[in-house]
């Protein structure tokens, strides 16, 4: 069956964030509003499929990992009538999904509950396309390292088997500017949830992470103020490719990445360089005597003002300390915490210890929100001060 949805895929419990973030990108760069989405499971918005709102989500959206295209599903079960409903879709289909002497790849997803293996579901796809595109006259080949298009064959949850062409040519949480990615390095997108989380106004807030690792947050947040674009050769092969600039050039938000360890804030100030994000001041500092102060000297060096703060920050999940320990590192964290009075602060960890040792501290979160981290369970706590 032919179907044509736009189909943006982030972590789990990351819906609200998606939604609300494309909205924002979507009424500013090709001045609409979209449509309500159909929400598929926790992490998963379906859209009618429209070439504007797939350019503006492929080329600014920064909260999920996938753009996708779905263009063809079958209630199949077995590989001999995949492919033979596959090929009857391509045969019907007008839409330019491809390019003579195009390379495509095709990957599996999701498919445990198929008749058939990964790699057997790859190939009845593969051959579906590239086949019945023969016989028009189209010559298409495999190319997994630089395809033209890359496709995706996914079980959704009424078992039934989509095809989707991934816009954004692979994970949109890989931006490319990693250099150094250091111990436990927080997902790109996941720090954009964070900052959307946080409601950060970069017009207003102050960005403070003080334990800033590679530089992740830090990086977003100025990232995510300015909207920067990304390129995406798929979308150039499929004709919906546009000129892009950032969204709000002219964003200057005041961010301060600060970690205790000298080669970390190197990789920090490397990572930033490669994301052409040069204005965020890097700062060591140990978290225990991290003050307000500190901040506000920055800020009048700038020759600004801090009307609003946010301190975020990803800390150790405990991984390599023993629970005394950690204890004792989260109850420092919070009495840091509560030194910046009128601030918010917000938090993803995968330790409880954390809930109490700000409780400890007379300290209860706004919010407590279940947000896993890779393969991580793990909570987003934000905290008014």
């Amino acid at each position: 069956m032919l179907v044509n949805e736009l189909r943006i895929v982030g972590s789990t419990q990351t819906n609200v964030v998606m939604a609300a973030e494309l909205i924002r990108i979507a009424q500013r760069a090709v001045k609409q509003r979209p449509p309500e989405p159909r929400k598929e499971g926790l992490g998963q918005l379906v859209y009618p499929f429209d070439p504007d709102l797939a350019w503006a989500a492929v080329t600014y959206l920064r909260t999920p990992t996938r753009v996708l295209w779905d263009v063809y599903r079958s209630r199949a079960t077995r590989l001999e009538p995949l492919y033979d409903e596959l090929c009857a879709d391509i045969r019907e289909d007008q839409r330019a999904l491809w390019r003579d002497r195009d390379g495509i790849s095709v990957e599996a997803r999701r498919v445990d509950e198929f008749a058939a293996g990964e790699r057997q579901i790859v190939g009845t796809v593969k051959n579906a396309i590239v086949d019945t595109l023969a016989r028009r006259g189209v010559r298409l080949h495999v190319d997994p390292e630089r395809p033209a298009t890359r496709w995706v064959a996914r079980v959704d949850d009424q078992g039934e088997l989509v095809v989707s062409i991934d816009l954004g040519g692979g994970s949109l949480s890989q931006r490319g500017w990693r250099r150094e990615i250091g111990e436990a390095p927080l997902r790109e997108h996941l720090a954009a949830v964070l900052l959307m989380l946080c409601r950060f106004d970069p017009r207003k807030d102050t960005l403070v992470d003080p334990m800033c690792g590679s530089g992740t947050i830090p990086i977003e947040a100025v990232e995510m103020a300015r909207a920067t674009p990304r390129s995406s050769h798929t979308l150039r092969a499929l004709g919906l490719a546009r000129d892009a600039q950032p969204l709000y050039a002219d964003a200057d938000p005041l961010v301060v990445g600060c970690d205790i360890d000298l080669d970390v804030l190197a990789a920090a100030r490397d990572n930033a360089r490669a994301a052409k994000s040069p204005n965020i001041t890097w700062m060591r500092m140990d978290i225990a005597r991290l003050e307000p102060q500190a901040i506000a000297d920055i800020a009048r060096e700038k020759g600004r003002t801090i009307e609003n703060g946010l301190l975020l920050c990803n800390p150790p999940y405990g991984e390599r300390l023993d629970e005394r320990d950690l204890y004792d590192l989260y109850r420092v964290m919070a009495d840091t915490t509560r030194r910046f009075t009128g601030w918010r602060a917000g938090f993803l960890v995968g330790n409880p210890l954390l809930e109490r040792a700000f409780f400890d501290a007379g300290m209860k979160p706004r919010i407590k929100k279940p947000l896993a981290n890779a393969n991580l369970r793990a909570y987003f706590y934000l905290f008014d001060l």
